[in-house]
This record gives C-alpha cells, sequence and structure tokens, in this order.
C-alpha cells in the first residue's frame, strides 16, 4: 500500500494554487518575511554565494575600507604623512599608505610623522588584521565545506517497463570522487481532487524498486514502479500537471573526499514530465574493456 504523508514540512492547505514546492537546484521555492536577512546572516551569506560573487564583494570591501581611510588621512593633513612623492596626489599617496598599513606590508616610502597619523595607522593596522583573519575563515570555509556535485537528467519520465509503466529519471555524480552508501528518497506532492477550488497537497513517498547502492560510479536511473498502490496509477501527464505533480528528491551519501555525510536535494514539475520515451544508456565498454562514461549524454531520450 503506498504510503501517505501528511505534511513532510513544505505545507499542505494553501488558499492560492502553489505550482512548484521546490526549485530544481535544490532551494525551496519559498520567500521568507520576519526572518534573519542576508546582512543580519552575512556570514551566511558569503559562505553561500558564487565565487565571483565573493571574490568581487571581498575586493570591493578591500578597497572601500581603504578609501575610508584615505580620506582620515587627508582630513588631519596629508602633511602628517612623511615622505609623500611631490609629483603624487596627495589623495593617491593617502590611498596607497592605507593599502600597505591594511595589509601590514609596509613598504616604508610612506610612514606616519605625527601622533593622529600614527594612531589612524595603529587602528588601520587592527582592523587589517582582523579582516584579514575574517577572509581567511570565509576562504576555508568555501573550501573546506563539503557540496555534493549530482548532475541529474533533464526529465523525468513515465515509461513502459516490465508488465506496468514506471516513473523513472537518471543521476550522475559530476565529480572524479568517490561516493558511498547512496540513499535515494522520493516523495511526489499533488493537488487533492477536491474539485477546481481546493488548493491543498498531498504527498506521497515513491517506493524504489532499488533506494540504495553502495558504490556511486555510473549513473544510476531510479525507478518508481506504477502499480495499482501507486499515486501516478491511471494519470497521464497532461492529469499530473493539471494537479501540480511535483516530485521531490532527497539524496544523502557519503563522500570519500571530505570523509563527511551530504546531501543533495531536486526537484521535478511542469514541464520536466515526459511519456513514451526511454532513456538511452550512456556508458559502454572500449576495446579495452574499460567502461566510458558519457556524462553529458545522461538527458538522452528515444521515443518506445
Amino acid at each position: 500500500m503506498m504510503k501517505t504523508i501528511k505534511d513532510p514540512g513544505l505545507g499542505s492547505r494553501f488558499q492560492r494554487p502553489v505550482k512548484r514546492m521546490m526549485n530544481q537546484d535544490g532551494s525551496y521555492n519559498i520567500i521568507r518575511k520576519g526572518g534573519l536577512s542576508n546582512f543580519q546572516d552575512f556570514y551566511k551569506y558569503l559562505l553561500d554565494i558564487h565565487w565571483y560573487n565573493f571574490i568581487f564583494l571581498v575586493l570591493l570591501i578591500y578597497i572601500l575600507i581603504n578609501l575610508v581611510f584615505s580620506g582620515i588621512y587627508i582630513a588631519i593633513g596629508i602633511e602628517q604623512l612623511k615622505g609623500v612623492p611631490s609629483h603624487q596626489h596627495p589623495f593617491f599617496s593617502a590611498f596607497f599608505f592605507s593599502t600597505q598599513t591594511f595589509t601590514t606590508v609596509g613598504y616604508g616610502s610612506v610612514s606616519p610623522n605625527g601622533t593622529a597619523a600614527e594612531i589612524v595607522a595603529m587602528i588601520e593596522a587592527f582592523f587589517g588584521l582582523m579582516g584579514f583573519a575574517i577572509a581567511t575563515g570565509l576562504l576555508y570555509g568555501r573550501f573546506s565545506k563539503p557540496n555534493a556535485k549530482i548532475g541529474f537528467s533533464k526529465n523525468v519520465i513515465i515509461t513502459p517497463f516490465e508488465d506496468v509503466t514506471a516513473l523513472m529519471f537518471k543521476i550522475v555524480n559530476l565529480r572524479n570522487n568517490v561516493l558511498l552508501k547512496t540513499k535515494v528518497s522520493v516523495f511526489l506532492a499533488m493537488d487533492k481532487e477536491e474539485g477546481n477550488q481546493s488548493f491543498n497537497k498531498q504527498y506521497f513517498q515513491l517506493n524504489l524498486e532499488v533506494d540504495y547502492i553502495t558504490f556511486f560510479p555510473l549513473t544510476w536511473t531510479l525507478v518508481h514502479k506504477i502499480s495499482e498502490d501507486s499515486p501516478l496509477f491511471g494519470l497521464n501527464i497532461d492529469e499530473i500537471r493539471k494537479r501540480n505533480g511535483e516530485v521531490l528528491i532527497l539524496i544523502e551519501t557519503f563522500d570519500e573526499t571530505y570523509s563527511q555525510d551530504i546531501i543533495h536535494k531536486h526537484s521535478y514539475a511542469d514541464e520536466d514530465w515526459l511519456e513514451n520515451v526511454k532513456f538511452d544508456a550512456n556508458f559502454r565498454p572500449d576495446t579495452n574493456g574499460k567502461l566510458v562514461l558519457h556524462i553529458d549524454e545522461l538527458s538522452n531520450v528515444s521515443p518506445v
């Protein structure tokens, strides 16, 4: 008997239609209001953003801090800095001196020449030490954070399987590292059949032919047989889409590189559903008897 889940934590009663509970990248399709903002949880924000955004933001903060201290040096008087080149604009001299003080490089061509400048340089050096300690921690956190790179087939398909039909999708490890003890849980979210004005959700846990493998070096096709006890039994693609059918996937695996358990989430909905097609095999042996995995062919399908 198919297991019905009252609410997996995504909510089940809504006043308006909700099409997708989770985005394809595994993030929740939820707008949070009243909680911690990105600014309030700035550390997590800096750990999660893309690398180019992280580098740009760190560089921007570095430049802004040095601009502020440059302004302070100009305000207390450029004569407080000894060795300022006569041919160089005072602001640039103050800015370059600020960067040298902030990074504790201290080339020595320009140095403080007064109590006020000495105090400002001391404060800036302190901020520089603290800033680089924080930046180092963030870099370590970003590099050391385990992050599964699992690729999913573009579509989830309904296709003939044995004496019935089945729901299928494929996954592959995009990295060259080793994943072990991989467990997959699959859930189905659909609108209830209680009239056109009902926006309540039903959740089902889909039983898989195989939901656990010890080794994960190749692609893995996940299969749910659509037998009489399946919530998808008797439904075609149009009916599934009409009821906003969404497949929610949770993958738990052990990453040998980090020696840690990691989690990956994914979702299929809307136009991701296909029927009357089958997945093409994307690994085959070469002339030397070694298996060749074609990751770029993961989503290839052909008509049944």
